[in-house]
């Protein structure tokens, strides 16, 4: 008999393991892929590493990024040095640390995989190829597509993932790439990792359907700038959790015996597509409410604490993804410090969007002494114009 079976040994589920066990509570965590190379970027924000500094602190490889190229639909290019770094992990050393450090403060593991769960009275049955196993509480850390979640009949509702796809390079950079396309809710990356370089490219509305031209994005990408890698690509595809309004306010994620936390929850900022903050920090409360017996609070909880930026993020998704805005965005930035910052920022996952509007009220004349200081006659003009389509676009934030 356990407290608590987590199902998935991902960043989210092996963090609330190892909170768990800390405090003495019996918990087994399954997942048979366990450790496995996610399809993710794998970047960390500096913002997650600064809330959980145990990150910092794990005893595996990682690529610490200052440099970034940002790249506009019409391939305007400009380059950004971050104020704050990025950390690049390989997913599977992230989260197999994260693991071993959950078993080696008393967390149980099983690489099985779950048939089938039950509740019976108080208590789960939790099904495997060799066995049951019985527990208070059930955790669904499952990923994207969580099984846990269907089975628990908590709905998905339209629209409500991105498609990804993803490879590796043999190639060493030492900054990430961020290209915007003017007909694609979303964006492609290129980050260096210690031993390769993963390129991917993620759209809202996408599904297998557009395999084939999200495919081709890549491979062009790939070709452009790396033509020497174009025979040795392999793709992996994947989903992700877009996050909206409604998750938080139609759709429960907990109740009096289970709870689901990180992807499996849809804990995702829809704009960047950053999760690994919100599994951690969704880990993190859930971990105080089962500690203190509050379970039925975690949803409550995950609003107060990061829920209402994430639906700020999801309002805005529209507006942000405009090809015209991105454009703007990337033009000014080549001569805007505070557009830069910002893009710093965003990276850094030091955007409030909840209080974005007002931020780029109070940036609006310092973008525009950027921008009068820094431009000869010729230019000012096509400059200013820039300026006042953006600013026009941040009011409809």
């Amino acid at each position: 008999m356990y407290k608590v079976v987590i199902v998935g040994a991902g960043v989210g589920g092996s963090y609330l393991s190892y909170l768990l066990s800390k405090k003495g509570l019996d918990n087994i965590i399954f997942d048979f892929r366990a450790p496995h190379e996610k399809l993710c970027g794998g970047g960390v924000s500096y913002k997650t590493v600064a809330k959980f500094p145990i990150i910092d602190e794990l005893p595996c490889p990682r690529k610490v990024v200052w440099k970034s190229t940002f790249i506009s639909p019409k391939d305007r290019m400009v380059k950004v040095e971050f104020e704050k770094p990025l950390i690049i992990f390989n997913r599977r050393d992230l989260d197999h640390s994260l693991l071993n450090m959950a078993r080696e403060s008393g967390a149980h593991f099983r690489k099985e995989k779950v048939h089938a769960f039950t509740l019976e009275g108080d208590y789960w049955r939790i099904s495997t190829e060799t066995g049951d196993y019985m527990a208070e509480i059930l955790v669904g850390a499952d990923g994207a597509l969580s099984r846990t979640r269907r089975k628990l009949n908590v709905p998905y509702m339209k629209g409500d993932y991105f498609f990804s796809l993803q490879c590796f390079l043999n190639v060493q950079k030492d900054f990430v790439i961020y290209k915007f396309f003017p007909d694609l809710e979303g964006y492609l990356w290129s980050f260096p990792r210690v031993d390769c370089l993963a390129v991917g490219i993620a759209s809202k509305y996408y599904g297998r359907k557009n395999y084939n031209d999200m495919k081709e994005r890549l491979f062009h990408f790939i070709e452009r700038y790396y033509p020497e890698q174009t025979k040795r690509i392999s793709m992996r595809g994947a989903y992700i959790p877009f996050f909206s309004a409604k998750k938080l306010q139609d759709v429960p994620i907990c109740s009096k015996n289970w709870a689901l936390i990180g992807d499996a929850a849809s804990f995702v900022e829809p704009i960047s597509g950053e999760g690994i903050y919100y599994a951690i920090y969704s880990a993190e409360i859930l971990a105080r409410c089962i500690l203190g017996n509050e379970l039925t609070l975690f949803q409550q909880l995950c609003m107060k604490h990061f829920g209402k930026n994430l639906v700020k993020a999801g309002q805005i998704f529209d507006y942000f993804y405009q090809a015209e805005f991105l454009e703007t965005m990337v033009t000014m930035a080549e001569k805007s410090k505070a557009i830069r910052k910002i893009l710093s920022e965003m990276v850094a996952g030091n955007i409030d969007y909840l209080s974005l509007k007002g931020r780029f009220r109070k940036d609006f004349f310092k973008v525009l002494y950027d921008f009068i200081s820094d431009s000869d006659l010729a230019t000012k003009k096509e400059r200013i114009s820039h300026l006042v389509k953006l600013f026009t676009n941040y009011l409809k934030l």
